[in-house]
Protein backbone atom coordinates (compact mmCIF):
# COMPACT_ATOMS: atom_id res chain seq x y z
CA UNK A 1 0.00 0.00 0.00
CA UNK A 2 1.47 3.20 -0.89
CA UNK A 3 2.46 5.75 1.45
CA UNK A 4 2.43 9.49 0.41
CA UNK A 5 2.86 8.28 -2.98
CA UNK A 6 5.53 6.13 -2.54
CA UNK A 7 5.71 2.31 -2.23
CA UNK A 8 6.67 0.21 1.19
CA UNK A 9 9.82 -1.10 -0.45
CA UNK A 10 11.00 2.44 -1.37
CA UNK A 11 10.60 3.83 2.28
CA UNK A 12 12.92 0.96 3.19
CA UNK A 13 15.09 1.28 0.96
CA UNK A 14 15.40 5.21 2.01
CA UNK A 15 15.45 4.62 5.57
CA UNK A 16 18.22 2.10 4.66
CA UNK A 17 20.16 5.03 2.85
CA UNK A 18 19.35 8.18 5.24
CA UNK A 19 21.72 10.36 6.44
CA UNK A 20 21.63 12.48 9.81
CA UNK A 21 22.71 16.30 9.83
CA UNK A 22 23.15 18.45 12.68
CA UNK A 23 22.41 22.15 13.10
CA UNK A 24 25.57 23.48 15.42
CA UNK A 25 25.40 27.19 17.18
CA UNK A 26 28.48 28.73 18.30
CA UNK A 27 29.43 32.27 19.74
CA UNK A 28 31.82 34.25 18.28
CA UNK A 29 33.92 35.39 21.37
CA UNK A 30 33.87 31.91 22.49
CA UNK A 31 36.72 29.20 22.73
CA UNK A 32 39.16 27.86 20.50
CA UNK A 33 42.39 29.06 18.70
CA UNK A 34 42.88 32.16 17.47
CA UNK A 35 43.09 33.21 13.80
CA UNK A 36 46.82 33.05 12.83
CA UNK A 37 47.48 36.52 11.50
CA UNK A 38 50.30 34.66 8.85
CA UNK A 39 47.54 33.37 7.23
CA UNK A 40 44.61 34.69 5.18
CA UNK A 41 41.37 34.57 3.91
CA UNK A 42 40.20 35.85 0.59
CA UNK A 43 37.38 36.38 -1.36
CA UNK A 44 36.97 34.03 -4.50
CA UNK A 45 37.64 35.33 -7.66
CA UNK A 46 37.32 33.90 -11.33
CA UNK A 47 41.05 34.21 -11.73
CA UNK A 48 41.73 32.31 -8.42
CA UNK A 49 39.52 29.80 -8.70
CA UNK A 50 41.19 28.86 -12.02
CA UNK A 51 44.14 28.62 -10.69
CA UNK A 52 42.92 26.13 -8.24
CA UNK A 53 41.02 24.34 -10.76
CA UNK A 54 44.62 24.06 -12.67
CA UNK A 55 46.65 23.47 -9.69
CA UNK A 56 44.35 20.66 -7.52
CA UNK A 57 42.36 19.27 -10.20
CA UNK A 58 41.41 16.12 -8.28
CA UNK A 59 40.12 18.11 -5.19
CA UNK A 60 38.30 21.03 -7.56
CA UNK A 61 36.70 18.78 -10.05
CA UNK A 62 34.96 20.48 -13.12
CA UNK A 63 31.35 20.26 -11.27
CA UNK A 64 32.25 21.82 -8.50
CA UNK A 65 34.39 24.76 -10.22
CA UNK A 66 31.48 25.82 -11.80
CA UNK A 67 29.39 25.55 -9.00
CA UNK A 68 32.22 27.74 -6.94
CA UNK A 69 31.98 30.36 -10.21
CA UNK A 70 28.05 30.88 -10.24
CA UNK A 71 28.26 31.21 -6.60
CA UNK A 72 30.28 34.04 -7.00
CA UNK A 73 26.90 36.28 -8.60
CA UNK A 74 25.65 35.86 -5.09
CA UNK A 75 26.00 38.86 -3.41
CA UNK A 76 24.85 37.39 0.44
CA UNK A 77 27.10 34.55 -0.31
CA UNK A 78 30.64 35.09 0.33
CA UNK A 79 33.06 32.02 -1.08
CA UNK A 80 36.34 32.70 0.85
CA UNK A 81 39.64 30.88 -0.33
CA UNK A 82 42.18 30.12 2.31
CA UNK A 83 45.60 31.28 2.03
CA UNK A 84 49.02 29.60 3.89
CA UNK A 85 51.78 31.99 5.27
CA UNK A 86 52.97 31.60 1.58
CA UNK A 87 49.65 32.69 -0.25
CA UNK A 88 48.89 29.45 -1.41
CA UNK A 89 45.32 28.30 -1.98
CA UNK A 90 44.78 25.96 0.53
CA UNK A 91 40.75 25.04 0.16
CA UNK A 92 37.65 27.27 0.27
CA UNK A 93 34.93 28.31 2.53
CA UNK A 94 31.43 29.95 2.87
CA UNK A 95 30.01 32.56 5.00
CA UNK A 96 26.42 33.81 4.35
CA UNK A 97 24.74 36.79 6.40
CA UNK A 98 20.85 36.04 5.79
CA UNK A 99 18.32 33.46 5.06
CA UNK A 100 19.31 30.64 2.96
CA UNK A 101 18.99 26.78 1.92
CA UNK A 102 20.90 24.06 2.37
CA UNK A 103 20.92 22.83 -1.14
CA UNK A 104 22.23 19.25 -1.13
CA UNK A 105 18.90 18.38 1.44
CA UNK A 106 16.61 20.90 0.42
CA UNK A 107 16.19 22.68 3.17
CA UNK A 108 15.86 26.20 4.46
CA UNK A 109 18.10 27.50 7.01
CA UNK A 110 17.06 30.36 8.57
CA UNK A 111 20.01 32.87 9.80
CA UNK A 112 19.21 36.20 11.86
CA UNK A 113 20.82 39.22 12.01
CA UNK A 114 22.87 37.72 14.73
CA UNK A 115 24.28 35.31 13.36
CA UNK A 116 26.58 34.27 9.90
CA UNK A 117 26.07 31.00 8.04
CA UNK A 118 29.25 28.54 7.80
CA UNK A 119 29.13 26.11 4.93
CA UNK A 120 30.94 23.78 2.18
CA UNK A 121 34.35 23.59 3.95
CA UNK A 122 37.01 22.42 1.80
CA UNK A 123 40.70 22.07 2.55
CA UNK A 124 42.76 20.12 0.08
CA UNK A 125 44.24 16.85 0.95
CA UNK A 126 47.76 17.81 0.59
CA UNK A 127 47.61 20.62 2.76
CA UNK A 128 45.47 19.08 5.46
CA UNK A 129 46.55 18.13 9.57
CA UNK A 130 47.72 22.06 9.41
CA UNK A 131 44.95 23.44 11.24
CA UNK A 132 43.50 25.36 8.02
CA UNK A 133 40.19 24.56 8.69
CA UNK A 134 40.37 25.31 11.87
CA UNK A 135 41.55 29.09 11.00
CA UNK A 136 39.19 29.52 8.43
CA UNK A 137 36.96 28.95 11.31
CA UNK A 138 38.79 31.51 13.87
CA UNK A 139 39.06 33.81 10.77
CA UNK A 140 35.05 33.91 9.99
CA UNK A 141 34.34 34.65 13.61
CA UNK A 142 36.28 37.67 13.32
CA UNK A 143 34.44 38.67 10.06
CA UNK A 144 31.27 38.41 12.33
CA UNK A 145 32.60 39.82 15.16
CA UNK A 146 33.48 42.90 12.71
CA UNK A 147 29.94 43.13 11.60
CA UNK A 148 28.55 43.15 15.25
CA UNK A 149 27.12 39.07 14.96
CA UNK A 150 27.61 37.20 17.59
CA UNK A 151 26.76 33.81 17.02
CA UNK A 152 28.17 31.42 14.18
CA UNK A 153 25.76 28.64 12.71
CA UNK A 154 26.59 26.01 10.86
CA UNK A 155 25.13 21.97 9.84
CA UNK A 156 27.58 19.16 9.58
CA UNK A 157 26.73 15.56 8.85
CA UNK A 158 26.62 13.04 11.76
CA UNK A 159 29.32 11.09 10.25
CA UNK A 160 31.68 13.71 9.62
CA UNK A 161 33.95 13.49 12.82
CA UNK A 162 36.74 15.78 11.68
CA UNK A 163 34.54 18.48 10.74
CA UNK A 164 32.61 18.42 13.95
CA UNK A 165 35.92 17.70 15.70
CA UNK A 166 36.82 21.32 14.63
CA UNK A 167 33.52 23.12 15.68
CA UNK A 168 33.65 21.66 18.47
CA UNK A 169 36.66 23.43 19.63
CA UNK A 170 35.03 26.60 19.71
CA UNK A 171 32.24 25.75 21.71
CA UNK A 172 29.86 24.47 18.59
CA UNK A 173 26.55 22.85 20.93
CA UNK A 174 24.09 21.03 18.53
CA UNK A 175 20.32 23.00 18.47
CA UNK A 176 18.29 20.66 15.56
CA UNK A 177 18.78 17.41 13.53
CA UNK A 178 17.70 16.43 10.22
CA UNK A 179 16.75 12.88 9.19
CA UNK A 180 17.55 13.33 5.31
CA UNK A 181 15.69 10.65 2.95
CA UNK A 182 16.66 11.49 -0.01
CA UNK A 183 15.27 8.21 -1.83
CA UNK A 184 11.89 10.00 -1.14
CA UNK A 185 12.70 13.27 -0.75
CA UNK A 186 12.27 13.89 2.74
CA UNK A 187 14.14 15.72 5.40
CA UNK A 188 12.50 15.84 8.68
CA UNK A 189 13.68 18.27 11.52
CA UNK A 190 13.50 17.63 15.31
CA UNK A 191 15.28 19.14 18.31
CA UNK A 192 18.59 17.97 19.62
CA UNK A 193 17.38 16.26 22.28
CA UNK A 194 14.72 13.74 20.76
CA UNK A 195 16.83 10.14 20.06
CA UNK A 196 17.28 9.59 16.74
CA UNK A 197 19.03 6.12 15.34
CA UNK A 198 22.21 6.39 13.96
CA UNK A 199 22.77 6.26 10.23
Amino acid sequence: MPILGKSLATWRTAWRQREVMDTYIFPVDGPGPAADPARSLVDATATLLERMRRDYPEDLTQRKYALLVKRLKHPADRTLVILDEAGEPCGYCHLTYGDTENARIGLRVPVSAQQGYFWDDHVFVTHRRRGLHAYSIARRLELLAADGRTEGLTMISRGNTASRASYAAFGAGRTRQHLVLRKVRRTISLPAWIWMPPA
